[in-house]
């Protein structure tokens, strides 16, 4: 019951600091609150359910729970300024070298010997278009969610114009290659690295990069990637919504998941290590 509670109390505290109201509505019968449409989002996107299947499972566990489309309608109300305020609760201290990627999210969860199963056809497409900028810590510092896949440039302004942090360094891989990203970067003070394309000439901080490129720093590049492939190993490799309001509630619910467990694995961390010095210490005086 503790642990149960603590989920509750983590949900209520976001909420709380960024202000979000009791409820949504004004009229109709007050029967839930926003919280707990809050948390049946969060535990959605955690389990991989359903709307239908999370209603059922936090019944089961003993929570008061709308019913499917009264999620799926809060999933689509709650619109991006509010999950970001929680989101941004979540950042916390960050390293000064930043990591920026794209990648791109199924529409379907049906596989391909399930298609064939059944006599159907795959139809490729890559689907919802995702960004993300993290420290070198692993831990998201923003991100961006697109209806159809575009290029990784697209996402640039306005995954920087919504940091909290703003870093020493950027580092990104060769789609970025650009004259006027390195040059917006520079306005800020901030340095940027992405390798040039092939036959590239043009461009002055183009050519600084190819005469000196720093390749230890970019290595670290290589967190990103990570990120994608852990990201994608706990939430899946789709997105279970369809509407594109709705499928922003369900990966900013997961960025939030990822973010507060590394907070918390690293309090861990930090802790243990603490443990082991005292214990030294300890030793040592013996």
């Amino acid at each position: 019951m503790k642990k149960k509670e603590g989920l509750v109390k983590k949900v209520k505290y976001l909420l709380h600091k960024i202000n979000a109201p009791t409820r949504l509505h004004h009229f109709g019968p007050k029967m839930y609150q926003l919280w707990q449409h809050v948390f049946a989002l969060f535990v959605k996107a955690e389990c991989k359910l359903s709307y239908r299947r999370t209603t059922h499972f936090l019944r089961d566990l003993g929570f008061k729970v709308a019913t499917k489309s009264t999620l799926q309608r809060y999933a689509s109300k709650l619109k991006i300024p509010f999950w970001r305020g929680m989101f941004n609760l979540t950042i916390g201290k960050c390293a000064s070298i930043f990591s920026i990627d794209g990648t791109g999210l199924e529409k379907t969860r049906a596989s391909k010997h399930y298609l064939k199963r059944i006599n159907s056809h795959y139809k490729f497409s890559k689907g919802f278009h995702f960004s993300i900028i993290v420290d070198k810590k692993g831990k998201i510092q923003g991100l961006r969610l697109r209806k159809k896949y575009r290029s990784d440039v697209k996402d640039i302004k306005n995954l920087y114009a919504n940091l909290i942090h703003k870093p020493k360094v950027i580092l990104m891989d060769k789609g970025y290659d650009a004259e006027w990203i390195h040059e917006l970067f520079e306005d800020e003070g901030i340095k940027s690295i992405a390798p040039t394309r092939k036959n590239a000439r043009r461009g002055f901080y183009r050519k600084k990069l190819i005469k000196d490129f720093p390749k230890k720093l970019y290595n670290k590049r290589n967190i990103v990637e990570s990120v994608f492939h852990a990201f994608k190993q706990k939430y899946g490799s789709s997105i279970y919504s369809k509407n594109i309001t709705s499928a922003r509630s369900e990966i900013y619910c997961k960025a939030i998941l990822h973010n507060l467990f590394l907070r918390t694995f690293n309090s861990w961390d930090i802790a243990e290590k603490q443990y082991i010095s005292l214990q030294i210490s300890i030793l040592t005086k013996e």
